[in-house]
């Protein structure tokens, strides 16, 4: 495997395990120790996947522009959600 194409898997990879963790976290199907981080890894995962989708871009453009939307939607994701929790429970 060469290293356009890892870097295009890792990608799209990147917010799909963030969305698979957000999930977890609203469903509470696994319960995993630390409660609040899934909300936080896409402000982690995200720019790295944006990273690798921008160095890819050139490459495989189709690839490089669904890692680029999904990651730029999972980064945004947590501050969506502090700001909806702030307005519709007022802490």
């Amino acid at each position: 495997m060469n290293v356009k194409k890892a870097a295009a898997i890792f990608s799209i990879t990147f917010p799909i395990i963030s969305a698979i963790l957000i999930i977890n976290f609203f469903t509470g199907v696994i319960s995993i120790p630390w409660q609040g981080m899934p909300v936080f890894f896409p402000l982690i995962l995200s720019p790295i996947g944006i990273i690798l989708a921008l160095v890819l871009i050139k490459a495989n453009k189709r690839c490089a522009i669904y890692g680029i939307v999904l990651n730029a939607i999972m980064f945004l994701f947590p501050f969506f959600w502090f700001i909806g929790g702030t307005l519709l429970f007022g802490v």
